[in-house]
């Protein structure tokens, strides 16, 4: 249809995706989100039937969840002056499949189709193909396909490839790399559609390393820390900020940015948690808030839809979860099945932590023998990512347990008081909770210290697993 090249056929165009941006807010308001994601790419289709040079990426903004998404109508770099090409709808397609959690298999053959038919000029495709083979945990082929393009002209400082290629680094648990591509691009180069969800993943990687200071830095620096209503890319940026607070022992703040991101990503019908695993994260601060009854669900649920999709990342990273709500010897199994499938996927720095907090369960239990085995491992794992954050931590552990020697099993009563302590309750106000008095209280308190190795409040609060 040759008309679709005039003025007036543009903004027919135009109208039609901002029709379908309204349909998808309407019908995932509904949860009636597969119908929301049809009519996004019915529109797309009807678009994209016939080249349109005056329909550009940003156009297609609010249509279909991704990371790095644009606003609807916003020019942000010349390279999205290029007419969005056919392969869009593919390369679009697979991330509606990884939104939805399903048909992984389908998800996989429309992404290697648009990168197949790629013409290396619409950044979109590349981004949405590329992202989805990371979430179907095919980094290999994310890799590959990242190489090709940095011997494109043009391509190796494009924003969108420095951050893809950061991401890569830091999932394969190399986030030092990913610090050192992303900091220059977000510090220095112009503010884009990638620069929030770049800081995001900066941050993560920060926090991954230890740096938190750092991390804490830069978020503030962009604006991130508090009102994200002008951000694009809320559920990333409350992603990080939740695993920054945790960090730092902030369970409460974590576990509020945590239920956030996933109010957010509810909007768009993601369920999938290989894109963020926010249910895990909020089950663990619940956990340590000593809201029980919140966790375990919350965990179930990600490891129901974990297990629907299939990947050994998501499943492993799931799993690892409720293995840390379960008490004993349930708990210390699917730990070490978490720890397999982690192995397997590649995951390297949430291996890491999966390593460190079974090596923590088992000594709660009195279990020194396999501690010992498992701080093996989680030192061999660490000095294989160079990552001198965990080095130190597994170094440490191995130090100060063996200086602390074989403890007696942590007790109920101790288990408890050590919970609230976590949690951020101060003495008095555990002693009020469980009827004890204040000086019972710092009696358990430091029988914990003694037998985890560990000085004091702080480290219990930063401690990655909830001491149930």
């Amino acid at each position: 249809m040759t008309e679709l090249r005039k003025p007036d056929s543009t903004a027919a165009a135009l109208e039609t995706l901002e029709a379908a941006r309204m349909e998808r807010v309407r019908l995932s308001g509904l949860g009636r989100w597969t119908e929301a994601g049809e009519a996004a790419m019915a529109a797309l289709r009807q678009v994209l039937s016939s080249p349109n040079p005056d329909i550009v990426g940003p156009d297609l903004g609010g249509l279909v969840y991704v990371a790095g998404s644009p606003r609807a109508g916003v020019q942000t770099s010349d390279r999205h002056r290029h007419p969005v090409p056919p392969e869009r709808l593919s390369a679009t397609r697979a991330m509606l499949l990884v939104n939805n959690g399903n048909d992984p298999q389908a998800a996989a053959e429309f992404a290697d189709r648009a990168l197949k038919s790629f013409n290396w000029r619409d950044v979109g495709t590349f981004w949405h193909s590329i992202l989805s083979l990371v979430y179907l945990d095919d980094r290999v082929a994310a890799l590959r396909h990242c190489e090709r393009a940095m011997t494109r002209s043009g391509w190796a400082a494009t924003p969108a490839l420095v951050v893809l290629r950061a991401r890569l680094a830091a999932l394969s648990g190399d986030p030092l790399s990913a610090v050192r591509l992303l900091v220059p691009a977000i510090t220095h180069g112009p503010r884009d559609q990638f620069t929030d969800v770049g800081v995001a993943w900066a941050v993560e990687a920060m926090v991954d390393l230890g740096d938190l200071d750092r991390a804490d830095d830069l978020m503030r620096t962009h604006g991130l820390s508090g009102s994200l209503d002008a951000v694009t890319d809320r559920a990333e940026v409350l992603s990080a900020r939740g695993l920054l607070s945790q960090a730092i022992g902030q369970s409460e703040s974590a576990y509020k940015d945590f239920i956030a991101c996933g109010r957010e990503l509810a909007g768009w019908g993601v369920t999938n948690p290989a894109v963020i695993p926010w249910r895990s994260r909020a089950a663990l601060c619940a956990a340590t808030a000593g809201r029980e009854t919140v966790a375990l669900p919350l965990a179930e649920d990600e490891l129901n839809n974990a297990t629907r999709w299939g990947t050994a990342r998501a499943i492993g990273t799931a799993l690892r979860t409720v293995g840390l709500l379960y008490s004993k010897e349930h708990g210390v199994k699917l730990l070490e099945n978490a720890i397999e499938l982690l192995t397997r996927s590649g995951a390297r720095t949430t291996l890491l932590e999966a390593q460190y907090q079974l090596a923590i369960k088992l000594r709660l239990e009195g279990r020194h023998d396999e501690v010992r085995s498992v701080l093996r491992n989680f030192r061999e794992t660490a000095l294989s990512t160079c990552n001198k954050h965990w080095q130190t931590r597994a170094d440490e552990a191995i130090r100060q347990w063996a200086v602390a020697g074989d403890t007696p099993t942590v007790t109920s009563k101790e288990r408890k008081v050590a919970n609230l302590a976590q949690a951020g309750l101060s003495n008095g106000e555990i002693a009020k909770r469980l009827s004890l008095t204040t000086s019972t209280v710092e009696f358990h308190l430091s029988n914990m210290y003694r037998k985890l190795a560990i000085s004091g409040r702080s480290e219990l609060r930063s401690m990655p697993v909830p001491i149930l």
